[in-house]
């Protein structure tokens, strides 16, 4: 599995806006993207969130790539969050 982790950094006003749009707009979109295991949105409401995303396979998370940047790109317009992106190998989990 592969991870990928979204840092958002705003102002809670601009993080409220990234919250709302992640609920309407992002979550939707990014349930389509193929081999998408999990999606989480973690919010630290005094200037930062993570959108973490676990994938099946790096190629998976590689082939929404374009995807995830027109997103990312429209949400920070959209909320004035700035945003840094980061992958990972899942090396062990928890997970049931």
């Amino acid at each position: 599995m592969f991870a990928r982790i979204g840092t958002w950094q705003g102002s809670p006003d601009e993080l409220e806006r990234w919250i709302s749009r992640a609920r309407e707009q992002v979550k939707p979109s990014v349930q389509q993207d193929p081999g998408l295991k999990a999606a989480y949105w973690l919010v630290d409401r005094q200037g930062g969130g993570l959108i973490i995303t676990i994938w099946e396979s790096e190629e998976a998370m590689r082939s929404s790539e374009q995807a995830r940047a027109r997103r990312q790109a429209v949400t920070s317009a959209a909320t004035g969050a700035k945003v840094t992106t980061d992958r990972y190998e899942v090396v062990d989990s928890l997970a049931t």
